[in-house]
């Protein structure tokens, strides 16, 4: 009888990941040769879990803005330019308090402070639903100088995973950025609509993804020990 797989899948939004695995089972008698061969599946595994780094954490988030949202970036000119990162967090603050009297309901929203790349001004940028904001509402609400704005996707081949490291790309130094200062923060409204990981055992291996999709990826790893598969796809734009 054939063994059967493991099946993980993480959706969010229009986009769907799931890997598929059958698992070695080591062994303290293997060879080191063995050992190797298993391992490589072993590592697949282990490194399968969606959720694992804080960019595999962010894609998620960011996926389920979907289509229709932008990514802003917030600048400082000389008159509003803040002297420390507990400054700028004040003005996010009040900026979020006025954006939510602006609208009147609760929004979904991701944000990142940044100052250590570019010009080394603090910046921060910004993630909201196009339903909820259109950029001239960003621009008039913003106290602090310039915005700029781009689609979240830029074209049917792009990926929520492209700007979730541009977001985690800055670390923070205890200067500019102090110790402990989270990289990107999602609102708590955004959390609770990620569903759960599913995972169930199942007879094949194939992961089929649809016709007509946008971004996709693909892997595979097979030894005589145990076989990993992974897929991943943005649904293509409605």
């Amino acid at each position: 009888m054939e063994q059967a797989w493991i099946c993980v899948r993480q959706r969010a939004g229009s986009l769907v990941k799931e890997c598929r695995y059958r698992r070695p089972t080591p062994s303290r008698y293997d060879p080191p040769s063995v050992q190797g061969e298993k391992n490589k599946i072993l590592r697949l595994v282990r490194d399968s879990s969606f959720r694992r780094t804080p960019v595999d954490r962010l894609e998620l988030m960011l996926a389920l803005f979907g289509w229709r949202a932008s990514v802003y970036c917030l600048t400082f000119d000389e008159d509003h330019l803040p002297a420390s990162f507990q400054e700028v967090r004040r003005i996010w603050r009040n900026f979020l308090g006025a954006m939510r009297r602006w609208r009147k309901q609760a929004f979904d929203y991701i944000y990142v402070i940044e100052g250590k790349h570019g010009d080394h001004r603090y910046h921060i940028h910004l993630v909201l639903r196009d339903w909820d904001f259109a950029p001239t509402e960003v621009r008039f609400l913003w106290p602090g100088g310039n915005v700029d704005d781009q689609p979240l996707l830029l074209s049917q081949d792009d990926s929520f995973r492209r700007t979730a490291r541009y977001f985690c790309k800055e670390r923070t130094d205890g200067v500019v950025l102090p110790v402990g200062a989270r990289t990107w923060v999602a609102s708590r409204s955004l959390y609770r609509q990620l569903p759960e990981p599913e995972k169930a055992w199942v007879k094949r291996g194939d992961i089929r993804v649809p016709k007509g999709v946008g971004w996709q990826e693909e892997a595979a790893a097979r030894n005589p020990f145990g076989e990993y598969r992974y897929a991943a796809y943005i649904r293509a734009k409605s």
